[in-house]
């Protein structure tokens, strides 16, 4: 019997990868500078760290284009309303009317997890949320969903984490919880070590219930 679910952010709540994706590539169109990468999939499900290190190879050009992008970042924001996906406001309130515990881990900034849950309005129907750049190892390293489990008070096996990237299937894997993916194959993302792919947030709510 499962107490607690635990969210991904990113491709899980909302469909912001294709806008962080765009977004960076105009900021170095407008530099007139060349990324390393120009492929989606290497930045799926990555933390802001594996994000450059893929965008910009070299460390000693990487940290002052980063410093740069904040501002064009803070320039030309995300509207997460516009994009949060179909169902989460729906399993949302399932789950806490009916007692289970929920988390937010995300492998993204604080500032945005929390700009995202007030924009959206579903911040209160988490009990935990957490950043995995406040932890000593972002994703792929459990330490995000450990703590997350901890703070919910539940165990393992009492667990189910909702994923949708390689790196955040592997964190919750490494953690030795059940999780399952949204279905991410037209993305072409390797979703094989999941336990169970879910055509999205609607199925998942639709399993519960069964």
């Amino acid at each position: 019997m499962k107490k607690a679910l635990i969210f991904d952010m990113d491709g899980v709540l909302v469909d912001s990868e294709p806008f962080y994706f765009k977004r960076r590539m105009r900021f170095f169109k407008m530099r007139g500078i060349k990324p390393d990468s120009t492929d989606i999939h290497d930045y799926l499900g990555m933390s802001n760290d594996q994000v450059w290190a893929a965008l910009v190879n070299d460390p000693s050009k990487r940290q002052q284009l980063w410093q740069d992008y904040a501002a064009f970042q803070d320039a030309n924001p995300i509207d997460y309303r516009q994009v949060l996906n179909s169902g989460v406001k729906e399993l949302l309130r399932y789950l806490k009317d009916n007692g289970y515990g929920v988390a937010l881990a995300s492998a993204g900034i604080p500032e945005e997890i929390m700009r995202m849950v007030n924009e959206c309005q579903i911040k209160q129907f988490f009990d935990v949320i957490l950043s995995g750049e406040k932890l000593p190892a972002n994703k792929p390293a459990p330490d995000i969903y450990l703590k997350a489990i901890e703070q919910l008070g539940v165990s393992r096996e009492e667990s189910l984490v909702i994923e949708d990237s390689y790196n955040g299937i592997a964190a919750a894997k490494n953690a030795g919880i059940e999780t399952w993916a949204i279905d991410q194959s037209d993305m072409g993302v390797d979703q094989s070590a999941a336990d169970k792919i879910v055509a999205d947030i609607p199925e998942i709510q639709q399993l519960l219930q069964n």
